[in-house]
């Protein structure tokens, strides 16, 4: 199964989602906010990111910038989750509005990953 790294400020919601990818088989790391997330790239690249938007620090949208900048890691399949209305100009695989269910996920993760 994936590497997935979580992007998630609301811990609440990063432990649910993360539990029931750990329960899909895949490895799950967390971050808080796009920062964490830089950090946990240059450790080990993930197969796949999951990043909310509004995040404090640094967001989702500066995260895939940073991350589409850097050549290890621009081919990394990011999704993107919102409550809000962003420009789907953004290079990202697919966006996820929220509320969305874990099957939205897991299946989307499946879809991009095969």
């Amino acid at each position: 199964m994936a590497n997935v790294l979580l992007v998630e400020d609301d811990a609440n919601l990063l432990q649910a989602l993360g539990t029931v990818l750990v329960l899909e088989g895949h490895h799950v790391r967390r971050a808080e906010n796009g920062t964490e997330a830089l950090n946990a790239t240059s450790v080990e690249a993930p197969d796949i990111i999951v990043t909310d938007v509004m995040m404090p620090g640094m967001d989702g949208i500066a995260l895939v910038r940073a991350l589409r900048a850097m050549p290890l890691l621009a081919h990394i399949p990011v999704i993107m989750t919102t409550a809000i209305n962003v420009p789907h100009v953004l290079p990202v695989q697919a966006f996820l509005r929220k509320p969305f269910s874990e099957v939205e996920l897991v299946d989307l993760i499946d879809r991009l990953l095969a």
